[in-house]
């Protein structure tokens, strides 16, 4: 049998993964609200049998909608919401014609929206941050981080533009996804929500609730916070329609909250769905029957139109 030592190691010396994944601020892509609005077809309730505590049901709904998320985010092989994430490698320096020595980085997750900061070094301990991303290129699934003007001086970089270097990317991608922290009257110039990650000057976002729906733009006066709360958002014109505290604010497209609706209809369905079939109380069961129908074309209907955002790498 082997023997295994372990020790006490201070934290110090703990040398953490440099790619980090961010879901903190991981949401529900689908609220109560838009699920009940949706055509489903589904008694929602009796999630819990018996029960006729509102706030039970509510819950359980809640719990259903947070599952139907993540299988959406399995089935893309991603996270749909809005997350900021570390990217760390090795990678080849390159010569550009016109920015000189450059690092071009791919980045796992898309849409990518912005980034927040590089830093690069010949080896992990001597990485520093890149001070001068005026004219870092931010590409449909990679970026092009100029690294002539970084470094001590004379730079290392300047005089040296091949070979390869450490690199970490921290970068924000996917939908905003939240909802309003406080009601907006019409009229209103500005909304307060409950996550601004993932909001970005001159973005448009959808305002929603079961009575209303228009289109805002964020102005471009905005600076983008990763606060939890009551983040102010300014708009370029009033809103039209009356929002409550509670309604959608998203960027996400429709295509993936329809496919969230589905596959959480197919997730209640599911439950209890099949029944062992016997001829006579004499006789050994014959076969199983589906009591429900639609889960399996429900979910491959979700997955038809989640197809265009999985990730292919």
């Amino acid at each position: 049998m082997a023997v295994v030592y372990t020790q006490n190691v201070p934290l110090s010396t703990v040398v953490p993964a440099p790619n980090v994944t961010t879901y903190a601020s991981r949401s529900i892509y689908v609220s109560p609200s838009e699920f009940k609005a949706a055509p489903t077809g589904v008694d929602v309730s009796q999630l819990i049998p018996g029960d006729n505590n509102q706030a039970h049901q509510l819950n359980a709904l809640v719990m259903q909608l947070q599952r139907a998320s993540a299988v959406a985010d399995k089935i893309c092989n991603k996270v749909l919401g809005a997350t900021m994430d570390t990217q760390a490698g090795y990678y080849r320096v390159q010569n550009d014609p016109g920015l000189g020595p450059v690092i071009r980085v791919p980045l796992n997750f898309t849409p990518i929206i912005a980034v927040a900061g590089v830093s690069v070094g010949t080896t992990p301990s001597t990485m520093a941050p890149v001070t001068d991303l005026t004219n870092l290129w931010i590409g449909s699934k990679a970026v092009t981080v100029p690294i002539g003007g970084t470094g001590p001086s004379p730079s290392p970089f300047q005089s040296r533009s091949s070979g390869k270097r450490y690199t970490t990317v921290t970068y924000l991608n996917g939908w905003a996804n939240t909802t309003l922290q406080a009601n907006a009257a019409a009229n209103a110039t500005s909304i307060t929500v409950t996550a601004a990650l993932g909001i970005m000057p001159g973005q448009q976002l959808n305002l929603m609730n079961t009575n209303n729906s228009e289109i805002v733009t964020v102005d471009p006066s905005y600076i983008p916070s990763n606060a939890a709360v009551n983040v102010l958002v300014p708009l370029t014109a009033p809103i039209v329609g009356t929002y409550t505290a509670g309604d959608t604010v998203t960027n996400m497209p429709q295509e993936i909250k329809q496919a969230v609706i589905l596959i959480a209809k197919s997730l209640i369905k599911t439950r209890g769905s099949e029944s062992i079939v016997i001829a006579s109380t004499t006789s050994q069961p014959e076969h199983i029957q589906g009591l429900e129908s639609g889960v399996t074309s429900d979910m491959e209907m979700a997955e038809y139109l989640l197809s265009a955002y999985v990730r292919a790498a």
